[in-house]
């Protein structure tokens, strides 16, 4: 059997929206964070072992509320990848507050390119 494989290009399209994810909280650009995630995306996760999230993408207000993270260090793994879908796990290093986090994205790939539709994470404790 013979399968379409997905190409290296569209593995290298994910990796980038997530970089500019992460350069948009090292420089606190909210204007950056503007069509990464889709207008009717969901997040979840856990903040100082409380449960958080709804629509739309929190790290927005994670930037108006506490600026620039200057020393956040990333890692992103292609956990897996359709023509249509992508499963990425992102861990993030001393944020603006401190915190470490393990976020996992969703990708959808529409007209217009990849962009999130779901997020959950866990924010270490400090």
């Amino acid at each position: 059997m013979s399968q379409k494989k997905v190409p290296a290009k569209e593995y290298r399209d994910i990796c980038d929206i997530v970089a500019k994810y992460v350069e948009a909280l090292r420089i606190g650009s909210v204007d950056m964070m503007a069509g990464i995630f889709h207008k009717n995306a969901v997040t979840y996760g856990t903040v100082n072992g409380e449960l958080m999230g709804g629509a739309g993408n929190p790290a927005v207000d994670f930037i108006k509320d506490h600026g620039k993270s200057p020393e956040i260090d990333s890692h992103v793994d292609v956990l897996d990848i359709t023509p249509t879908t992508a499963a990425v796990r992102l861990v993030t290093e001393n944020d603006a507050i401190g915190s470490d986090c393990t976020e996992y994205l969703t990708f959808l790939k529409l007209d217009n390119g990849w962009t999130v539709i779901a997020k959950i994470f866990h924010q270490f404790d400090r």
